[in-house]
């Protein structure tokens, strides 16, 4: 008899801590792909846009930005499908040009491919979100 009451016990703790490596599982799968493909997005956008043709010092100005901003963009939402919540409108994926600094004229210009993913943990905790940026330079 003190088994089963000792059992059910410690029955709620035991579901309490699946439900809380579920969530860890959940929010570190999202971390993982939001930040391998910031990375990758930024490194390709800067690859791209360094071998085309510049109208101005902005990496936006490249006659190639627009393409390469909405391949960011598709290429965000098969990366981060089934992880990020894509209909809370605080998920977005974007590229984001960053020109050259005017009291630092001898830095190339940058792109940053930027995330933000909400992740939905569940209906006991809350939803959080995952904000990934990543740089790489225009050269």
């Amino acid at each position: 008899m003190s088994d089963a009451i000792s059992f059910l016990l410690i029955l709620p703790a035991l579901v309490l801590g699946v439900i809380l490596l579920d969530a860890a599982g959940t929010l570190g799968t999202a971390r993982h792909r939001t930040s391998t493909f910031a990375e990758t997005a930024a490194a390709h956008a800067a690859d791209t846009l360094a071998h085309s043709p510049a109208v101005g010092i902005e990496p936006s100005t490249r006659t190639r930005w627009e393409e390469v901003a909405d391949t960011v963009e598709q290429s965000g939402l098969a990366a981060t499908a089934g992880v990020c919540d894509q209909t809370d409108a605080a998920f977005n994926v974007s590229l984001v040009s960053q020109p050259t600094p005017p009291w630092n004229p001898g830095v190339p210009p940058s792109v940053a491919a930027v995330v933000s993913c909400p992740v939905s943990l569940g209906s006991l905790l809350t939803t959080t979100r995952v904000l990934v940026a990543s740089v790489e330079s225009v050269r």
